[in-house]
């Protein structure tokens, strides 16, 4: 027998390290009530909670990882989110089309970008899981730490800096776009010198310039297409996309943080910025494409705040344990919304 369920349309939900470490590392209660929440509104089909790479990663740091895992699993039904790579690419591809069509700078998003595409379908309460292999979680906490402690080593260099928000913004913007022409040179120069295995090891980043010079008319000489995208970096097409948004933005705060005395202890700036570029990639690559993120107290202040504005720009919602009721409210209007159709479908669904 086949029966018609009604059409759905999920409140998609990103959960941040500082989420899981509340409910399943602290035990602290108003997380544990609130994962509760959040996985029966997810067997419930009216949220979704995708899975990314860091969920799998920050699962296998703590001892009740196995536990963290499952409840990933339940709540994100199976489904993950885009590689962050892959957002980001996808982000420029059409933000150079856009400027290359004369288009308006604003970024259209479209949550194909960075969602799966059967999102909002019904979802069965069975999952096949294939395992995978995760680096090891020494080796990821090294990685964290001395990302840190690289961070922390520039703020004696920016307390000395007078430059005002928008240069250190323009900064950021200038710093990633070298990155991606730079290694897309070098890769040209590796693969020129006969060195195959340069097109299977080079960085994902060297590979930004080539597609966007897929877009251009083939009879271009190379060189007037790398520097048609050199260009298209200096543009606001460029700086509006979402991800080159938010991360110049967090960056160029930052930095404005460590100019007014913020830091100023070597070890509690560490502890303080440890996880930043992590949180803030995945922030950059998934919230403009979500309903709600929650995130730890510091990084939701900033994310808030008026110079970023997250949920002005792009509608998501911000929580952390700065506003639990906000996020308990969220969660209210989203049971509460569920209708007599959808009811009789979860019964017609699961018996």
């Amino acid at each position: 027998m086949r029966i018609a369920l009604p059409a759905l349309q999920k409140k998609v939900l990103y959960l941040d390290q500082p989420f899981f470490s509340g409910a399943f590392r602290g035990g602290d209660p108003r997380f544990v009530e609130l994962a509760a929440r959040i996985e029966r509104l997810s067997s419930q089909q009216l949220l979704i909670s995708p899975r990314s790479f860091a969920h799998d990663a920050e699962s296998l740091q703590w001892q009740r990882g196995t536990e963290l895992l499952e409840f990933i699993k339940r709540t994100s039904r199976g489904l993950r989110f885009e590689q962050g790579y892959e957002v980001e690419q996808r982000q420029i591809s059409k933000g150079f089309r856009a400027w290359r069509a004369g288009e308006p700078p604003e970024y259209v998003r479209d949550p194909r970008d960075a969602l799966p595409r059967h999102v909002h379908r019904w979802h069965d309460y069975m999952v096949i899981d294939i395992r995978r292999q995760f680096d090891d979680p020494a080796e990821l906490r090294e990685r964290k730490e001395r990302s840190a402690q690289t961070l922390v080593g520039y703020f004696d260099e920016w307390r000395q800096s007078t430059s005002t928000f928008e240069a250190d913004v323009q900064a950021e913007l200038d710093a990633v776009a070298k990155i991606y022409r730079d290694s897309y040179i070098q890769y040209l120069v590796q693969v020129g010198s006969g060195n195959v295995e340069a097109m299977l090891t080079s960085p994902i980043h060297s590979q930004v310039v080539e597609r966007m010079r897929d877009q251009l008319p083939a009879e271009m000489d190379i060189a007037e297409q790398i520097e048609a995208c050199a260009e298209f970096f200096r543009t606001p097409h460029f700086a509006q996309l979402p991800y080159q948004y938010i991360r110049s933005r967090a960056c160029a705060m930052l930095k404005q943080r460590a100019k007014r005395g913020a830091y100023v202890n070597t070890d509690k700036a560490i502890a303080a910025v440890g996880g930043f570029f992590y949180d803030l990639d995945h922030i950059g690559h998934y919230a403009p494409y979500c309903d709600a993120i929650a995130m730890d107290q510091p990084m939701a202040e900033m994310m808030k705040s008026g110079q970023m504005d997250l949920e002005g720009r792009f509608g998501v919602k911000v929580f952390s344990l700065a506003n639990l009721d906000e996020f308990h409210a969220w969660l209210d209007e989203a049971e509460q919304g569920m209708t007599d159709e959808h009811r009789q479908g979860l019964r017609e669904a699961y018996g």
